[in-house]
């Protein structure tokens, strides 16, 4: 049914107070989407739904007129959608990340059933940080490194014998949990009360640690932190902690326990001062030239 223009106002209106507004916060990102209706139908289920932001990386076909037929009334989000050449421009400013995954690939990492990973991207979103959900391709979803770079993994709970899910569909059904808990705007503390939690199958998952009082420092963001884990490499090769040539599961463990802790700005500048240090030693560069003359008068 569709409802004249003066009963969508009020709706409309709506969505703009309350828990609803922090919605705005919280971008759908498509990767490599083959299928240009599954972009139209994608933003057809974030307008139904109240979400706003729309990015596409490295789309195979954008603009089309088939996204523009399946998206129905939502022209607009297509014609506002940000597009990408990589999911590292997608995130870069975002301070949570959830890539979709129908399970931990072989190392295993923080795993969210729909319902408790939309409850703690919603609050995260309602505490002013930019949060992104992750979907990828049609027909193999998110490669690995792509994975690597969220920090949880979010699983939509399926049929065993029949869990095909069609990329829209999904986003739609994330797109629905994340309105359900604007519109009560309560969390789940049930399950992202920092308490082990159980997926659909009874199996555990990672305990989730999150912030009920107000923290004293911003968080970083994801473009911040693809420095931070480039610096960290540096370092750990210089002391010949690290082999570049083989690292093995280093870098991917190393960015599973910073992407759990989730650094502030103070702690992000604690660490690369020591990295920077660590390396000053390493390389004979320490103490600096001014700071030895400066000890030398003191004696």
């Amino acid at each position: 049914m569709t409802l004249p223009s003066a009963e969508l106002q009020p709706m409309r209106d709506a969505d703009l107070r309350g828990g609803l507004a922090d919605l705005a916060q919280i971008r759908i990102v498509m990767v490599n989407t083959t299928l240009p209706a599954n972009i139209g139908a994608a933003a057809r289920a974030l307008k139904t739904m109240g979400l706003t932001q729309l990015v596409l990386v490295a789309p195979k076909i954008f603009p089309s007129p088939d996204a523009t037929a399946l998206a129905a009334g939502a022209s607009d989000l297509l014609e506002h959608a940000q597009v990408v050449d990589c999911l590292e421009a997608a995130i870069a400013d975002c301070h949570l990340v959830f890539g979709t995954s129908a399970r931990s690939r072989n190392l295993p990492w923080p795993l969210l059933d729909a319902r408790p990973a939309t409850a703690l991207a919603y609050q995260s979103a309602a505490q002013g940080q930019q949060v992104a959900i992750v979907f990828g391709r049609e027909d193999r979803g998110l490669t690995n490194d792509e994975l690597a770079l969220c920090h949880y993994h979010l699983s939509i709970p399926t049929n065993p014998v029949y869990g095909v899910l069609n990329v829209a569909a999904a986003i739609q059904l994330i797109c629905y949990e994340l309105r359900m808990h604007a519109l009560s705007a309560d969390t789940d503390d049930r399950a992202v009360d920092g308490h082990k939690t159980t997926d659909a199958d009874g199996q555990p998952q990672m305990p989730i640690v999150t912030q009920h009082t107000q923290w004293d420092e911003p968080l970083v963001d994801q473009s911040a932190m693809q420095q931070f884990y480039q610096h960290l490499e540096r370092m750990l090769a210089d002391i010949d902690f690290l082999d570049p040539q083989n690292p093995r599961l280093l870098p991917l463990r190393l960015k599973r326990l910073f992407g759990r802790i989730r650094l502030d700005q103070t702690e992000y500048n604690l660490l690369r001062g020591i990295f920077g240090r660590v390396q000053a030693l390493r390389h004979g560069k320490w103490p600096p030239a001014s700071l030895q003359s400066r000890e030398s008068s003191d004696v």
